[in-house]
């Protein structure tokens, strides 16, 4: 009987929860606004070890209180993207897509590819601009899948990192100047540009 190797990649060590940090956590899933007074009756203790839970939580990493954005309404597309590349290629695209606003998910991976990046876009014009300018252009590079997803059944809300800082000039993904990116408006591709930079084309 063969077994199953599973490469580790940097596994962590489970953290251990009790009965009342799990009530916690499943009432902020549904309604991060829930007052600490409605969790503290749900629990039998009071608002003051309720909010002492709460901050042990976020300190330790495990919960982190935010907004989520139905990203379907603001970009329709969203693909999951599988790439195979040698271990420079990979640390370079994610040092790229690490602070994307338009990325929603990105992890390393064992199996066929080493790295999974899910992403939203405007279009399908969106997308392939950025998949062809800032990820097929690597030269370690060894193979890319892209799955266009028909509308997320899970989770229906995703947490985007969009509009959080100011205005800059600098794209992440390109690293430089979306007005001397190839891949922008004006620049021989059509993408409008990221939306954290001043560049940024909104068509509505």
């Amino acid at each position: 009987k063969k077994s199953i190797k599973i490469n580790e990649v940097s596994m962590k060590t489970k953290k251990k929860l009790d009965a009342s940090s799990k009530i916690i956590i499943s009432e902020l899933g549904k309604n991060g606004r829930t007052k600490l007074t409605t969790l503290a009756k749900r629990l039998g203790i009071t608002p003051a070890a309720v909010k002492e839970r709460v901050e042990r939580l976020m300190e330790k990493n495990i919960v982190k209180v935010v907004g989520i954005i139905n990203a379907e309404e603001l970009f329709p597309i969203n693909a999951l993207i599988g790439i195979e590349a040698d271990a420079n290629t990979v640390n370079i695209l994610v040092r790229k897509f690490r602070t994307c606003s338009l990325v929603f998910h990105m992890s390393k991976t064992t199996g066929v590819y080493n790295l999974v990046i899910g992403m939203v876009a405007e279009d399908m014009d969106h997308l392939e601009n950025r998949i062809s300018y800032h990820i097929r252009n690597e030269p370690g590079l060894k193979h890319v899948e892209v799955n266009i997803g028909h509308g997320s059944i899970v989770p229906e809300f995703k947490q985007l990192r969009l509009w959080q800082k100011e205005q800059t000039d600098t794209c992440a993904c390109y690293g430089g100047r979306c007005d001397e990116c190839p891949a922008y408006v004006g620049m021989g591709g059509s993408c409008r540009g990221c939306p954290d930079t001043l560049f940024y084309k909104d068509e509505e």
